[in-house]
């Protein structure tokens, strides 16, 4: 499908699949009750024409801000700062009244009527590996060694479709929603609780409906055969990355000690995951080590230290096993030649190459000069700008030659692809509680599977492809802002958490100089600020790694992973800045 004719193409809403091959789920009342007082916006919704639109959809949901149910108290107040920049960023963070309705009718747990026709594989040995604070399980996984030193990797993800469908409250909103957003110390779910954290979250020892990839791989790491199908799972434990590294590490620790028997998978995944590791970089994709801050806080909720969250080994296996599942799916719709929502990477515009180039060739980084840059050219830099007292500037800059990921309907001529991973046909399948594009991709697999030649005739229409392009251009803009709110919100935090240090002398070193002024690292706090040039004299320029400013009569220099102490001498929380002076 070429550019021109993907903006021509449009589609058939889903609301028109409703019910279509799949029995509709037991839903005996649940007894889900909803804590908090109706919306104050909320209203009755409004009654969308047959075959509505995306954008319709979107359009005519009621409004859905007002004080959460849930989390720290400060969530519970719409006119908190943390509450007004979610208005400011239109995160929905209330479930209107059609919503609860639905969700109301929904049943606890799956029951046995829901499991026919699906692989009952509640008696393997799955399991999920999640953060400490994470409550949406919504992939497990298995192993199970073959002869010649192959593999069967299972992955299981859980069967939101079953339960949220096309022409409902509850699928209008996700869409809408398009993400869950995650923030410091709070989750708005793009589901309800109900649903994201019990029904169809994996949870340990209960019976969970599922969507399975199993994968055979050689001995070499590559994959020779895969399968899908529906599944109903029982995981045997719920890890945490953190366990499963303490034990894959021979530690003897609570934790490791209560995942001993899972041992033998664990090490089948270590072998597994190197293997994969390797083929990765032989593709050329990129590999970062990037560091991701948390923070912590008091039973006040008020922050007490930033730290660099751990990163581990055990991320790794879960990050390649979820890999592997979206690749499958992905080449599941490629060799149907039939078009679903991929995840792109776009390469970086030549020209914009040629001047981010030409500005790290200033700081003694050369870009290959080819015609294609892959990931590896990029971890390459990278790994070169380490060894540097400047990395953190250098790599700031080198990661200018990166492209935003984004979400585009391609088929098998107009092949999606992805620059990070260097892979074609990659897409988003393992997180349907928490990314609508997952939720597309799982529904149209289903109706595949079920309705064959009838449903990819369907999925080609000029119609559908028009809508199923607006659903990718929303998630993809949803996407992008719930990014937003995370730094918000973040910056909102280490305002507070620095705001008692208004005053003090604090040691810092310098992370990146520009003609505006300097970045720093408090070295203390763990956190970053801006020291801008015109608060320390008239004029500024820049000289490789250095910043030279003229104070009067004088010179003063400052150069990229140098030390230097400023004093915090106030805290802006409409900009949500820290503002400093030299000490």
């Amino acid at each position: 499908m070429k550019d021109d004719d993907r903006k021509k193409k449009g589609f058939k809403s889903f609301r028109d699949l409703a019910g279509k091959k799949e029995p509709e789920p037991t839903t005996p009342k649940s007894g889900w009750t909803f804590e908090g007082e109706e919306n104050p916006a909320d209203q009755e919704r409004p009654e969308l024409p047959a075959g509505a639109t995306a954008r319709e959809r979107i359009a005519r949901r009621p409004r859905a801000f007002g004080p959460m149910e849930f989390g720290p108290p400060h969530y519970r107040d719409d006119g908190s700062e943390e509450m007004q920049l979610f208005a400011s960023h239109r995160v929905r963070t209330v479930f209107p009244s059609d919503v609860k309705r639905e969700v109301a009718t929904l049943p606890q747990d799956p029951i046995e009527a829901d499991f026919a026709g699906r692989l009952d594989l509640r008696r393997g040995t799955i399991f999920t590996i999640d953060g400490d604070d994470a409550k949406d399980y919504d992939d497990a996984i298995s192993i199970r060694p073959l002869e010649g030193a192959a593999y069967e990797v299972g992955v299981h993800i859980a069967d939101v479709s079953h339960y949220v469908r096309p022409g409902t409250a509850l699928d209008d909103e996700a869409l809408t929603r398009g993400t869950s957003v995650y923030v410091a110390d709070q989750v708005v779910p793009m589901l309800p609780e109900a649903i994201s954290n019990h029904l169809c979250s994996l949870v340990e020892a209960r019976p969970r409906l599922a969507y399975s990839v199993t994968m055979r791989f050689e001995a070499n790491g590559k994959r020779s055969d895969y399968s899908v199908a529906k599944s109903v799972i029982r995981s045997v434990k719920r890890c945490t990355y953190r366990g499963v590294q303490e034990l894959l590490d021979g530690k003897d620790t609570p934790e490791a000690r209560a995942l001993s028997h899972l041992k033998e998978p664990l090490e089948h995944f270590r072998k597994w995951t190197n293997v994969q590791q390797k083929l990765r970089e032989a593709r050329g994709a990129l590999k970062l080590e990037s560091r991701e801050r948390k923070f912590v806080f008091d039973a006040a909720w008020n922050v007490v230290k930033v730290v660099d969250y751990p990163r581990y080994f055990s991320n790794l296996l879960i990050e390649e096993t979820a890999l592997a599942a979206n690749q499958a799916v992905g080449d599941f719709f490629r060799a149907r030649g039939l078009p679903t929502i991929y995840r792109v990477h776009p390469e970086k515009d030549p020209e914009e190459i040629e001047a981010v180039a030409k500005m790290l060739a200033e700081h003694g980084i050369l870009v290959p000069q080819k015609e294609r840059l892959t990931g590896r050219d990029i971890g390459r830099m990278i790994r070169s700008a380490r060894k540097k007292p400047n990395a953190e500037a250098l790599i700031q800059r080198i990661m200018g030659l990166i492209e935003r990921a984004v979400y585009e309907v391609h088929d098998h001529e107009d092949v999606a692809k992805h620059f990070g991973l260097a892979r074609e046909a990659y897409l988003h399948f393992t997180s349907p509680i928490r990314r609508y594009p997952d939720l597309v991709v799982h529904r149209w697999l289903h109706q595949l599977q079920s309705r064959g030649a009838e449903a990819a005739a369907e999925l080609k229409t000029e119609e559908f492809l028009h809508d199923l392009n607006e659903v990718a251009l929303h998630c993809s803009g949803q996407a992008e802002l719930a990014e937003m709110a995370e730094t918000a919100v973040g910056d909102l935090k280490i305002c507070q958490f620095m705001e008692p240090h208004i005053g003090e002398k604090i040691a810092a070193k310098v992370l990146r100089v520009s003609p505006a002024g300097l970045e720093l690292q408090l070295l203390d706090f763990n956190v970053t600020g801006f020291l801008p040039a015109k608060s320390i004299g008239e004029r500024s320029e820049v000289k490789g790694s250095t910043i030279v400013i003229r104070v009067g009569r004088n010179v003063k220099s400052f150069t990229e992973g140098h030390p230097i102490a400023v004093r915090l001498k106030d805290v802006d929380f409409l900009r949500l800045q820290l503002l400093f002076e030299l000490a």
